[in-house]
């Protein structure tokens, strides 16, 4: 039996980010119609799942994970076959099922902690702000608790975000462990800095202001391209298919100890 040795993730230039949106166009310009399906069949699928009484949100939490496994798989069918079909949108729950849903329970539990975290802070916000309120100082305290509450519930959310970025494409494509999936995918974003900044902004931007242009059918575009996108910094950061960026020559791997 040979021992499988999971890849170890890469340190890429900054400018990656933009060849991994360049290459996740390409993905999604090469069947887009098809891609269009597969985004309307899932975000509908999430829409009503929401809609369901006390658990709605988290089951579409949990579903989202693997909605994206699929979505990966289906990138990496066509990547390597010219091939899609909206059917792919499923294989999260054929393969992977339950690590893409563990990620998706993890994925909820710490957006749950951010949120209590905030209450409390709010509330200890509030209690300083009602004995203090007759005090020179009082609206400063406030005014630095609730700055307080902001980085703590930024923090949380960052984290989760690089613990999540590479997670699904781990566990479909290289089938490794929920946990051992978020960790590594926290570590390659870490270890790449720049080009995981740079593609927080373009999506933290480009998302809102697609998806406002086009009166809200924007969003199609938008899933796509984002697994699209996930996909090849995955290939990339994961030296499954080193992928040079345009006029810059290529160095040695660093891996990421």
């Amino acid at each position: 039996m040979t021992l499988r040795i999971p890849p170890v993730p890469r340190r890429v230039p900054a400018a990656q980010a933009l060849h991994w949106l360049a290459e996740g166009w390409r993905l999604f310009a090469a069947r887009p119609l098809i891609w269009l399906v597969i985004a309307l069949v899932g975000f509908s699928a999430l829409a009503l799942l929401s809609l369901v009484p006390f658990v709605g949100r988290v089951l579409a939490m949990v579903v989202l994970q693997v909605l994206a496994g699929g979505m990966v798989a289906a990138a990496d069918h066509l990547h390597e076959r010219k091939e899609l079909h909206v059917a792919e949108l499923f294989e999260g729950f054929r393969l992977h099922a339950g690590n893409l849903a563990i990620v998706g329970l993890l994925f909820g539990l710490a957006l749950t902690m951010a949120g209590i975290l905030t209450m409390i802070v709010t509330l200890i916000a509030s209690a300083i702000a009602r004995i203090f309120s007759h005090l020179p100082f009082g609206v400063d305290m406030l005014v630095q608790a609730l700055f307080a509450d902001w980085l703590i519930t930024a923090a949380v959310t960052l984290v989760v975000m690089l613990a999540l970025w590479f997670a699904p494409a781990l566990v479909m494509l290289d089938r490794r462990s929920p946990f051992e999936a978020m960790r590594a995918s926290f570590a390659a974003c870490i270890a790449n800095p720049g080009a995981t900044a740079i593609l927080a902004v373009l999506i933290a931007f480009g998302i809102p202001t697609i998806v406002t242009l086009s009166l809200g059918f924007g969003v199609l575009l938008v899933i796509p391209l984002v697994a699209t996108t996930v996909y090849a910094s995955y290939r990339d950061v994961f030296g499954v298919e080193p992928a040079p960026a345009a006029g810059v020559t290529p160095t040695p791997e660093e891996p990421v100890i």
